[in-house]
Protein backbone atom coordinates (compact mmCIF):
# COMPACT_ATOMS: atom_id res chain seq x y z
CA UNK A 1 0.00 0.00 0.00
CA UNK A 2 1.34 3.40 -0.90
CA UNK A 3 1.71 6.22 1.56
CA UNK A 4 -0.16 9.02 -0.20
CA UNK A 5 -0.17 12.52 1.26
CA UNK A 6 -3.52 13.72 2.59
CA UNK A 7 -3.39 16.82 0.37
CA UNK A 8 -2.58 16.22 -3.28
CA UNK A 9 -3.05 17.89 -6.66
CA UNK A 10 -5.83 16.71 -8.96
CA UNK A 11 -3.37 15.10 -11.39
CA UNK A 12 -1.89 12.98 -8.60
CA UNK A 13 -5.38 12.17 -7.28
CA UNK A 14 -6.42 11.00 -10.75
CA UNK A 15 -3.38 8.72 -10.95
CA UNK A 16 -4.05 7.26 -7.50
CA UNK A 17 -7.85 7.31 -7.47
CA UNK A 18 -8.39 3.59 -6.70
CA UNK A 19 -5.74 3.62 -3.98
CA UNK A 20 -7.43 6.64 -2.45
CA UNK A 21 -10.81 4.90 -2.54
CA UNK A 22 -9.30 1.88 -0.78
CA UNK A 23 -7.69 4.00 1.93
CA UNK A 24 -10.87 6.03 2.44
CA UNK A 25 -12.92 2.86 2.78
CA UNK A 26 -10.58 0.72 4.86
CA UNK A 27 -8.54 3.22 6.86
CA UNK A 28 -11.03 6.09 7.19
CA UNK A 29 -8.37 8.32 5.65
CA UNK A 30 -9.36 11.72 4.19
CA UNK A 31 -7.88 13.35 1.14
CA UNK A 32 -8.03 16.98 0.02
CA UNK A 33 -7.69 17.40 -3.73
CA UNK A 34 -6.26 20.68 -4.97
CA UNK A 35 -6.29 22.45 -8.31
CA UNK A 36 -3.70 25.15 -8.93
CA UNK A 37 -2.85 25.06 -5.22
CA UNK A 38 -6.40 25.60 -3.95
CA UNK A 39 -8.51 22.96 -2.19
CA UNK A 40 -11.36 21.90 -4.48
CA UNK A 41 -12.68 18.66 -2.98
CA UNK A 42 -12.39 16.33 -0.03
CA UNK A 43 -12.71 12.57 -0.31
CA UNK A 44 -13.84 10.82 2.85
CA UNK A 45 -15.68 7.71 4.02
CA UNK A 46 -19.49 7.98 3.73
CA UNK A 47 -19.89 6.71 7.31
CA UNK A 48 -17.70 9.58 8.53
CA UNK A 49 -19.75 12.05 6.48
CA UNK A 50 -22.96 10.69 8.02
CA UNK A 51 -21.50 11.05 11.52
CA UNK A 52 -20.49 14.67 10.82
CA UNK A 53 -23.96 15.42 9.46
CA UNK A 54 -25.61 13.91 12.52
CA UNK A 55 -23.35 15.95 14.81
CA UNK A 56 -24.17 19.14 12.90
CA UNK A 57 -27.91 18.37 13.15
CA UNK A 58 -27.61 17.91 16.91
CA UNK A 59 -25.47 21.02 17.40
CA UNK A 60 -27.89 23.17 15.37
CA UNK A 61 -30.79 22.21 17.65
CA UNK A 62 -30.57 24.64 20.59
CA UNK A 63 -33.14 22.73 22.64
CA UNK A 64 -31.29 19.44 22.23
CA UNK A 65 -27.92 21.03 23.07
CA UNK A 66 -29.46 22.53 26.21
CA UNK A 67 -30.72 19.07 27.21
CA UNK A 68 -27.27 17.58 26.66
CA UNK A 69 -25.63 20.30 28.77
CA UNK A 70 -28.22 19.75 31.51
CA UNK A 71 -27.66 15.99 31.42
CA UNK A 72 -23.89 16.42 31.70
CA UNK A 73 -24.36 18.69 34.72
CA UNK A 74 -26.67 16.13 36.33
CA UNK A 75 -24.11 13.38 35.73
CA UNK A 76 -21.35 15.47 37.33
CA UNK A 77 -23.65 16.13 40.29
CA UNK A 78 -24.17 12.39 40.72
CA UNK A 79 -27.83 12.45 39.71
CA UNK A 80 -27.74 9.10 37.95
CA UNK A 81 -29.31 5.68 38.37
CA UNK A 82 -27.86 2.34 37.38
CA UNK A 83 -29.40 0.20 34.69
CA UNK A 84 -30.48 -2.26 37.37
CA UNK A 85 -32.21 0.51 39.35
CA UNK A 86 -33.92 1.85 36.23
CA UNK A 87 -35.26 -1.56 35.23
CA UNK A 88 -36.55 -2.11 38.75
CA UNK A 89 -38.22 1.33 38.79
CA UNK A 90 -39.84 0.62 35.42
CA UNK A 91 -40.87 -2.85 36.59
CA UNK A 92 -38.95 -4.58 33.77
CA UNK A 93 -37.48 -8.04 34.21
CA UNK A 94 -33.87 -8.04 32.83
CA UNK A 95 -34.36 -11.57 31.43
CA UNK A 96 -37.20 -10.23 29.23
CA UNK A 97 -34.67 -8.03 27.42
CA UNK A 98 -32.46 -10.88 26.30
Amino acid sequence: MTNLPTVLPASQARSNFYTMLDEVENKFKRFTVTLRGKAKAVMMNPEEVAAWEETMDIMSNKKLVAQIVKSEAEMKAGKVVSEKELLKELNINPEDLE
